[in-house]
């Protein structure tokens, strides 16, 4: 647990973080302005350039060896406040003449289900015994903060035992009704592929993986799904068909159709999720997009590649009432007037579709 002690610099950054500001993120770079990420973008936090001196006591907080750790490759290191969790990216820049850190901000504890801004039936996904649910979104859409959300929710349900393998460790969960292994990439386990093999040994009901990036990891994720395990997974995309074909797209194609039948029978859901400001401007708030494989469903989509893009009209159906757009929630929180229309158009990716729909709000 690091303590404020009396460096100005230190002690303004610790009050910064545990201040009840909406910000997200913080960016530090030698001999420029502090700067904030708020739901409006980012903003300085105080008038004066950060000079090297003022970042030391910090840096050393965050790891004593960090000067020479840097010389071959950014430090990557949580850091513990007494109201919240920081994870800091310390780096060099400029040819090696400056250093720079990159710090996200995360409550000690994960948020309860309901405050992630997910809609409350996204509980029928995480009550599946087994499968694949995909979180997806941009960096910085709270895929992380939604996942220990539905992992805390699951854990004050559930008699089993959760596995996590991430990179680093941002949410510490503590034991409710199920055991808790929470791995960190390199230090416990050599990679996320690794880690799940590994842990498939280690008698997990459900597992979590920080990032499904190569084939390993893909086919080690479906393998778990299809073998009565519940496995959460995030991906770097920007729409929730977009997670679907970055999924199959780890596999060889002459492996992709065997795949992808596997992937009709394991996928629970997906959520896709991106934050926008409020109204306001003094909260982010979150839009999701949501795909639901009731009864395998998506088989038919999923069968030939070209079929994919139909899933997007499969969210539209009236029918299918938990599977949704992002424009329709979006539409949804323009109508309430919860965002402004001009926000929601930034964030949205059809945006000549939702354009139409708030028109036909007025």
């Amino acid at each position: 647990m690091v303590e404020p002690n009396s460096n100005d610099f230190l002690q303004e950054l610790l009050t910064l973080a545990g201040s009840g500001q909406a910000f997200s993120d913080i960016h530090l770079e030698q001999d420029a302005q502090a700067m904030i990420k708020t739901p409006r973008g980012w903003q300085p936090f105080r008038d004066a350039p950060v000079s090297l001196k003022e970042m030391t006591p910090f840096l050393q907080a965050v790891d004593e060896d960090w000067e020479d750790k840097i010389v071959d490759r950014a430090l990557d290191r949580p850091l513990t406040l007494p109201n919240c969790r920081l994870r800091c990216n310390v780096y060099r820049m400029g040819a090696g003449s400056k250093v720079g850190v990159s710090i996200r901000r995360l409550p000690l504890l994960p948020l309860a289900l309901e405050s992630t801004g997910l809609p409350s039936y996204v509980r029928t996904l995480l009550d599946a015994a087994n499968g694949l649910i995909l979180v997806s979104g941009p960096t910085g859409s709270g895929k992380t903060t939604s996942i220990a959300a539905m992992l805390d929710y699951i854990n004050g349900l559930r008699n089993g035992h959760i596995v996590t393998i991430e990179e680093p460790i941002e949410y510490v969960l503590q034991r409710k009704r199920s055991i808790v292994s929470q791995k960190e990439v390199p230090t416990d386990t050599a990679s996320f592929a690794s880690g799940l093999r590994e842990a498939l040994r280690q008698k997990p009901d459900v597992l979590m993986v920080g990032e499904i990036r190569d084939y390993d990891t893909a086919e080690t994720v479906l393998h778990a799904a299809e073998s009565g395990h519940l496995v959460l997974a995030t991906l770097h995309t920007s729409h929730a068909v977009g997670a679907i074909t970055k999924l199959l797209g780890f596999f060889p194609a002459e492996q992709r159709e065997q795949r992808a039948t596997a992937l009709a029978n394991a996928l629970v859901g997906v959520i896709f999720q991106g934050l926008l400001p409020s109204e306001s401007g003094k909260d982010f708030v979150l839009a999701s997009e949501m795909i639901f494989n009731n009864n395998q469903q998506l088989a038919p989509f999923l069968s030939a590649p070209g079929k994919l893009h139909l899933i997007a009209d499969f969210m539209k159906r009236k029918e299918d009432n938990m599977s949704r757009s992002l424009n329709d929630a979006l539409a949804q929180l323009v109508g309430k007037k919860a965002v402004n229309a001009r926000d929601a158009m930034r964030i949205a990716y059809n945006r000549l579709e939702l354009h139409e729909m708030l028109g036909n709000l007025r």
